[in-house]
């Protein structure tokens, strides 16, 4: 089997790197593998106590990995097109063609590197297949005997596997100001849920400078493409839901269940059934049960504040 090499970018959130890369250490498959660890250089005073505990933590430790790749900024790259994270990634595309990306808050199940590589094998040459991710949230999936299932409605980026060839693939960043169109943005609300749409409405305006998991997941959806997730229960567990992560702050509730969220603990698997056992039925689940979903009235109140802010506010400025 094809190891893809595994991407980590990070910076000064200690605990969580070190729990992201223990836990990575003992998955199956740790030793055949290529570990990429991007350690950007701090940008305030907060972080550089963090960052010295990383990097102490890294030059002390040995790791079961096949190889640790350290690279360590001379100044801080951040967020963006040539951020930390995609210039780690452009590096590893040179000689790799399919990778694995995880940001440094998460934790993973034993069985989670053989999941993402034996996808990897199994839908290389599917080009209906986007992306395999790691992560689901706990929504009632349906399934018999099937291990995984495709759908089109959501995209995790925690703990995902592409191929450079998909990657590459990718429309340019003003991909979303060409294909929008209101009765697009109402086929998405209808198809993958409200917040989607919104996403979608606001990448028109304001086009992708990077691609990530909402952009991904709409793309998909348009494309008519699929992403592959474990069905009976999730690989990666989030840790950035302690308000830590970027995008993730949410209610004390919500946050408290991500963090304690269930994992699976096998330390294998195994690709049983074809994925598309439940296809529709779990497409709503994904829908129904989103985290993110909001009623028909916010609907209707954002969908009126955006013709307003993007409209008529756009053209008052002119």
């Amino acid at each position: 089997m094809i190891y893809a090499p595994v991407i980590i970018p990070t910076l000064c959130r200690y605990e969580h790197f070190k729990a992201c890369l223990e836990s990575l250490s003992l998955c199956n498959g740790a030793e055949y593998t290529d570990v990429f660890i991007g350690l950007d250089y701090p940008a305030k005073d907060s972080h550089w106590d963090g960052y010295n505990k990383i990097k102490k933590y890294l030059n002390e430790t040995k790791f079961p990995f096949k190889s640790l790749n350290i690279i360590e900024r001379d100044r801080n790259y951040g967020l963006g097109p040539n951020g930390n994270y995609r210039s780690l990634l452009k590096d590893v595309l040179k000689k790799y063609d399919r990778y694995i990306f995880s940001e440094d808050d998460n934790v993973f199940s034993p069985n989670f590197l053989e999941f993402i590589n034996k996808g990897l094998e199994k839908f290389e040459n599917d080009k209906s297949v986007f992306a395999i991710n790691g992560y689901r949230h706990d929504y009632p999936i349906k399934s018999d005997e099937n291990t995984f299932f495709r759908q089109n409605v959501n995209y995790s980026a925690w703990g995902e596997g592409l191929w450079r060839d998909r990657l590459l693939d990718l429309p340019p960043l003003d991909y979303f100001k060409k294909r929008f169109t209101l009765k697009e943005f109402f086929k998405v609300k209808k198809e993958i849920g409200a917040n989607r749409a919104f996403d979608y409405w606001q990448f028109f305006f304001h086009p992708q400078t990077t691609w990530h998991d909402s952009s991904w997941a709409v793309f998909a959806y348009l494309e008519n493409m699929d992403v592959i997730m474990p069905s009976k229960q999730s690989l990666v567990r989030n840790m950035g839901w302690d308000s830590s992560g970027v995008h993730c702050a949410a209610s004390q509730k919500l946050n408290s269940k991500f963090q304690n969220q269930k994992i699976s603990s096998e330390k294998e698997f195994d690709y049983v059934g074809t994925g598309m056992e439940y296809y529709l039925e779990n497409r709503n689940v994904m829908k129904t049960y989103s985290y993110a979903k909001v009623s028909e009235l916010v609907f209707w109140r954002r969908f009126l504040k955006n013709i307003v802010k993007y409209t008529i506010g756009k053209f008052l400025k002119t």
